[in-house]
């Protein structure tokens, strides 16, 4: 028994820890679930992984599923991926961001383009696992640009997208328990269930 506590001291000390969290979302339109989404982090030493699967079913109106993973590294994103799938053959949508040196090669569907930031610090895929106190600029990693964050108060954050829609934030005691997401067919909410 001594010797397991030794163990679990050393890891600890020695940074070479490995923790996880998960969270689990539903979507909901007009008082009914139409999707789900799923938050994983992992974290080990200074290596930290985000991956954020979800699907919508609303047909007629959509269906898709998005994929994003997010790779950081000392604090800073090195790699992220997204994949919009709707299903249909030549429907599918892909945007990779990756740190080269000192800029960001972001790669649209093909279209290369080159980001001139010396670090991405924060991307929209973290605020699933903290609350972004006294951050106002945040990357997207499904758009490939920053954005816009501003702090309304009692755990409330507006985030801007680049057509001027915003989604509002909620956290509650530091934990993300609700998303307010303008659509063009109106609000929809992405809910904690666990």
């Amino acid at each position: 028994m001594k010797g397991v506590s030794l163990l679990i001291i050393f890891f600890i000390l020695s940074g070479n820890w490995l923790y996880g969290q998960n969270h689990e979302y539903e979507i909901r339109f007009a008082n009914r679930v139409i999707g789900n989404v799923s938050a994983h982090c992992k974290q080990n030493g200074t290596a930290k992984e985000i991956s954020i699967q979800s699907r919508v079913d609303m047909r007629p109106l959509t269906r898709f599923s998005l994929y994003i993973s997010c790779e950081f590294d000392n604090s800073v994103m090195v790699r992220s991926k997204v994949i919009k799938d709707s299903g249909k053959e030549g429907d599918s949508k892909s945007i990779t961001t990756q740190k080269d040196g000192k800029v960001y090669t972001v790669v649209q569907n093909g279209e290369r383009s080159i980001l001139n930031n010396p670090e991405i610090v924060h991307s929209v895929s973290e605020l699933y696992f903290m609350e972004p106190y006294q951050i106002t600029r945040i990357f997207s990693e499904s758009i490939g640009a920053f954005l816009n964050l501003k702090t309304l108060g009692n755990g409330l954050y507006e985030l801007t997208l680049p057509e001027g829609k915003k989604n509002i934030y909620k956290y509650e005691k530091g934990v993300l328990v609700q998303v307010e997401v303008s659509q063009t067919f109106g609000k929809a909410y992405i809910v904690r269930v666990s």
